[in-house]
Formats: structure tokens, C-alpha cells, sequence
């Protein structure tokens, strides 16, 4: 009996272990510490992206519509090829009381987009007032309004092929095209550069086709021009002597507009996207404009170029 005994309790299986509660604190500290680690991983790529992203939105925004106004302002103010009488100033400004009559008949200052014909300093005139988040999207322009004028030369294909800068046909030969831009609210939330275009008699609108909006995304738009300190000599060298805004003389701006021969365009452009950064405080200049304040999560770049007219009759 007893021999039995001694072999029961040889073969008694060992007791089970489990882990203890300081072991399973920091095993669960560990996991926190590695998952938070690979949380703050992942927000970061993420927050790096969205911000890469809404850059290049904004960058090819930019480029965009430096190359579209390149385009559109380097054609302007060509002469008629077949008719030696048929020519017109590059830049129809509202300053000229020649030109009166596009503010007195399409609308004035606070008339809704496309309704003023002519190159002027946007609103509002209060060189105290700073556009920011809250404002910037309000009805009305957001900078200046451009007014070129260019006769364009017949195509190989015809007078079909005529178009002003939304693409709309409809224009004969010899024409005056008046294409006017300027930036507003497009109705989607956020500013666009607009267009609309003219035939223009040299005084007097005599047809208008519809605005287009030509390009989301562009906040504001501010323009200086390259004044000649004299005529335009037979060489045909530019002589620009200084970069002044389209008011009028005495306020300081542009003396005598067939000596502008050059033009300074900065844009203000955004990600379509509206989080793309940290909310911020941020400053934006453009040209003479006073600073454009900025408190919130939108990515936006300042584009500046300027661009020089070539067309003129020597």
C-alpha cells in the first residue's frame, strides 16, 4: 500500500503558470506604444499627401492661366493685315473718357461680373481693406478687371475659326474681339477666373457672347503695367521705365496707355480641396495689393509673371 502510494504521488502532473499582472501591464503598454506609433505614422503620410495633393492643385492652377493669359495678352493688339485703317489699343481702359461708355452701358462698379468692359483696379478702392477667409467669396470682383483688345488675323480655314477667349465663335474678319477677365464667385463655392467676350467698335460694345468661367480655383488677380518713358521708336525696342496700376494718372497709375508695353500678372490660387494644412494665420501678397489674410486649412500660392505686347503699328 504503501509502494502504491509513493507511486501515485511521483506521477502528480506539475501545476499550470500563468502570466502575472505586472507581466500583462506591460505587454499592454507595449502594444499601445507600437500601435500609437504606427497611428502616427499613417497620419502623418496621410496629412503629407492631402497636402502634396492640394500643392499641385493649386500649382496647376497656376500654370494654367499664366499660359492662357500669355496667350491671350502676347496676340493682343494686332493690326488688321488687310485693312490699314483698322486698329485698336491693346489694353480698353476705364480711366479714358473715350471709353465711357462701356461702364455707363453694360453697368458700373458694383454691377454684377462680366457687366464692366474695361481694364480698371478691382473693388473695394479702401487701400485699408484686406481680403481674408470671409470675404474672398463675396459677390463682386476680387482684383482687377483686364480688358484686351486684338484684331486677329484671318485663318487658313476661314472666319469660322475666330474666337474669343471663352472659345465662342461668331466674329468676321477685321473685328475688334474685346476679351475682358476678372475673378469672381462662380457659384460652387470658391472663385474662378472669368471671361467674356466682345465685338467692340472702338468705342462701344456692339455684341457680347456669355461668361465662361475659364479656371477654378483662382482666388484673386492683381495687374501692373509697363509704362514707356517715351514713344515707341522704329526699332521697335521696348523702353519700360517703371510698373504702375490702371488708375488713373493722377492717382498714380498709367499716364499714357499707348506706351504700355509690357503687363505684371499675379494670381492668388487654392486646392479645390478645403484641408490640405493646419489652420494658420498666413499672408498673401500680390503686386500693390494689400496683404490677403488667411485663417484656415487651404493650400494657395501666389503666381507672378509678367508679359510683354509686341503688336503695335510703327
Amino acid at each position: 500500500m504503501k509502494a502504491l502510494k509513493n507511486r501515485t504521488l511521483g506521477h502528480r502532473p506539475a501545476l499550470a503558470r500563468g502570466f502575472t499582472l505586472v507581466e500583462l501591464m506591460i505587454t499592454l503598454v507595449l502594444s499601445l506604444m507600437i500601435t500609437y506609433a504606427i497611428a502616427q505614422v499613417l497620419i502623418s503620410s496621410n496629412r503629407s499627401s492631402v497636402t502634396t495633393d492640394g500643392m499641385s492643385q493649386s500649382q496647376e492652377t497656376g500654370r494654367f492661366v499664366m499660359s492662357y493669359l500669355a496667350n491671350q495678352v502676347r496676340q493682343s493688339g494686332l493690326d488688321s493685315i488687310t485693312n490699314d485703317s483698322r486698329i485698336t489699343q491693346t489694353f480698353i481702359n476705364c480711366s479714358n473718357p473715350a471709353f465711357a461708355g462701356l461702364i455707363s452701358v453694360l453697368g458700373d462698379g458694383g454691377a454684377a461680373p462680366g457687366e464692366v468692359a474695361c481694364t480698371n483696379n478691382g473693388a473695394p478702392e479702401d487701400p485699408n481693406f484686406q481680403d481674408d477667409q470671409t470675404t474672398i467669396y463675396t459677390a463682386g470682383t476680387h482684383g482687377d478687371r483686364l480688358a484686351v483688345a486684338w484684331i486677329p488675323p484671318l485663318p487658313a480655314g476661314g472666319a469660322d475659326l475666330i474666337r474669343d477667349c471663352t472659345g465662342v465663335g461668331g466674329y468676321s474678319e477685321d473685328d475688334i474681339i474685346l476679351n475682358v477677365f476678372w475673378v469672381a464667385p462662380d457659384g460652387n463655392g470658391m472663385n474662378s477666373l472669368m471671361c467674356q467676350g466682345h465685338t467692340f467698335d472702338g468705342t462701344v460694345i456692339t455684341d457680347s457672347n456669355p461668361v465662361q468661367a475659364i479656371a477654378n480655383g483662382v482666388e484673386s488677380m492683381h495687374l501692373l503695367y509697363g509704362e514707356g518713358v517715351a514713344a515707341l521708336p522704329n526699332s521697335g525696342e521696348r523702353n519700360v521705365g517703371k510698373y504702375v496700376s490702371a488708375a488713373a494718372a493722377g492717382a498714380g497709375g498709367v499716364t499714357d496707355w499707348d506706351r504700355v508695353y509690357s503687363i505684371k500678372v499675379s494670381i492668388l490660387t487654392r486646392s479645390i480641396t478645403d484641408v490640405t494644412n493646419s489652420s494658420a494665420l498666413r499672408r498673401y501678397v500680390l503686386l500693390d495689393a494689400e496683404p490677403y489674410l488667411m485663417t484656415d486649412a487651404i493650400s494657395r500660392q501666389v503666381f507672378t509673371t509678367s508679359f510683354v505686347i509686341s503688336n503695335y503699328q510703327l
